[in-house]
């Protein structure tokens, strides 16, 4: 996948618009640092888009004052345009550092929790192909994905057909 599309998943992903297949697509842990970079850059981005809005609406402000009455009702106007832009992008700015951190917490626990996420993601996206292509479950199968829920079912296995 290339960058721009993955910024564009990870913008979607933290409006909560994304698959769970494209969730788990993120949270494998060779998407862990590409993540955390398109989420510092949306929040550069955002950054940036706040402080243009903030410098226009204080133009405006400086423009509409001079032109007496009738500039103080497009004045009006435009401030509450501007507040509520502000307001949009501060409030998604704010969910989007709160994914930062939870992508940044996902990084604490290397070793046996990251195989461990490796692994579960792999075995949901074994289950998620399994429907997708709708394709009938084996008993190794069934056995597999009781492992999520960390029940051991292999012994339990009588035969393979």
């Amino acid at each position: 996948m290339n960058d721009d599309m993955f910024a564009r998943l990870v913008a979607e992903d933290v409006k909560n618009r994304i698959s769970e297949t494209q969730r788990e697509y993120l949270h494998l842990p060779q998407n862990r640092d590409r993540w955390k970079r398109a989420l510092i850059a949306l929040v550069r981005n955002l950054d940036e888009q706040i402080n243009g809005i903030s410098e226009d609406k204080q133009s405006d402000l400086e423009r509409y004052e001079s032109l007496g009455r009738d500039g103080q009702i497009l004045l009006t106007e435009a401030i509450q345009s501007y507040d509520s832009r502000l307001s949009k992008i501060e409030r998604f700015k704010f969910f989007v550092n709160k994914r930062l951190d939870y992508v940044a917490s996902l990084g604490e626990d290397e070793g046996a929790v990251s195989r461990a996420n490796f692994l579960e993601a792999a075995i949901l996206r074994h289950k998620s192909l399994m429907d997708e292509f709708d394709m009938e479950p084996t008993d190794v199968d069934v056995a597999l994905w009781a492992a999520l829920d960390n029940k051991w079912e292999f012994d339990n296995i009588s035969s393979l057909g």
